[in-house]
């Protein structure tokens, strides 16, 4: 959905993708999460959203999902598509993508060296995950359900707050007219995008990761060769 609306010329679309990019960004939508669901801290107000989606025209994907109400209520003229995805595809799809990099291993070695990126990135995704879907990990079926209820819950809540004219039941397989006439804009001649597919998610996540253990051994290095040399000095003087 992001490459379509950039396609459109509603770009930049900001994505989960755009927290990678820019992990700082982890920290204000980590302060958002807590402050609506855990109660912790000051809502977000319109100045809030412009310092964080400012320089955006759109935005798709979590987290800004999960702030619907509050994004309406900041931007009340703009447009929503609701996406329509078949709730077992769509489950299939988290379990091979977000929910397999966040069971990683490698996440937890990270989260002490990486400071810059993976400990400001576990908290956000820990606690929008947790708290649209609930914490459940060990129970599969319980688990499947309560992500498959906060799917729902998440598209009934912009049902609610968004007014019909305003909004757009869209599945991706009927393609750029419905979408195009929807937004005012011309239907490209160019095939509607499929990009966000597990292949391609799994190979931009492998880049991140990789950055982020190169980012690590850089930060870490002088403690590294620091202990080395305390190691060195007390085995020469012991």
């Amino acid at each position: 959905m992001q490459a379509a609306l950039e396609e459109l010329g509603f770009g930049p679309c900001y994505h989960m993708h755009c927290c990678f990019q820019n992990p700082m960004e982890c920290d204000m939508w980590t302060e958002a999460l807590n402050a609506k669901f855990r109660n912790q801290g000051r809502k977000y107000t319109r100045k809030d959203w412009d310092q964080l989606l400012g320089h955006c025209q759109s935005v798709t994907d979590v987290p800004p999902a999960a702030f619907i109400p509050e994004l309406h209520e900041a931007y009340p003229d703009a447009k929503v598509v609701i996406v329509q995805r078949p709730l077992e595809s769509w489950y299939a799809s988290c379990q091979n993508t977000v929910l397999k990099f966040t069971a990683s291993k490698q996440l937890l070695p990270l989260y002490f060296l990486d400071r810059y990126m993976c400990r400001r990135m576990a908290p956000m995704m820990g606690t929008l995950f947790s708290s649209l879907f609930g914490a459940e990990r060990k129970d599969p079926v319980k688990m499947k359900q309560n992500w498959m209820d906060g799917y729902t819950n998440v598209y009934n809540e912009a049902r609610k707050v968004v007014p019909e004219e305003q909004r757009l039941e869209f599945a991706l397989k009927q393609g750029w007219e419905p979408l195009c006439e929807f937004l005012g804009v011309d239907v490209p001649k160019t095939p509607f995008p499929h990009r966000n597919d597990s292949s391609t998610f799994d190979a931009g996540i492998k880049v991140m990761v990789k950055r982020m253990w190169v980012r690590a051994a850089k930060l870490n290095a002088p403690y590294v060769v620091a202990g080395l040399g305390v190691a060195a000095a007390w085995w020469m003087y012991k």
